[in-house]
């Protein structure tokens, strides 16, 4: 049987238009870990919860490979892409490495 939570305001039945006091909609938007196939949260929002707020352009950092032929088991020490403390100042998009690649997907 499924579980539900509601915190806040929400309709009485889900996937219904949802008013606010002033009569306008709040927008609904449906977050889940694999889709619709497992569990989800039905989230309700004063405005598009999709809309972009900023985009910005930043220099990648180094793409080059390494071969990797005859192909050999990884022990992928990914703590160490960072040295020290580094790692605590980094952002996570702007200071992504890259770990695997090859032809098809970098």
């Amino acid at each position: 049987m499924a579980y539900y939570r509601q915190v806040g305001s929400v309709p009485p039945k889900r996937h219904t238009q949802h008013r606010r006091p002033d009569g306008g909609l709040y927008r609904e938007e449906l977050m889940g870990e694999e889709g619709f196939s497992s569990d989800s949260s039905l989230l309700y929002h004063l405005g598009v919860p999709s809309a972009v707020v900023d985009a910005r352009t930043w220099e990648l950092p180094d793409q080059r490979t390494t071969p990797n032929a005859p192909l050999l088991p990884r022990h992928l020490r990914l703590h160490h892409l960072f040295p020290g403390q580094e790692w605590k100042a980094v952002d996570a998009v702007t200071g992504r490495r890259l770990v695997l690649a090859n032809a098809d997907v970098q």
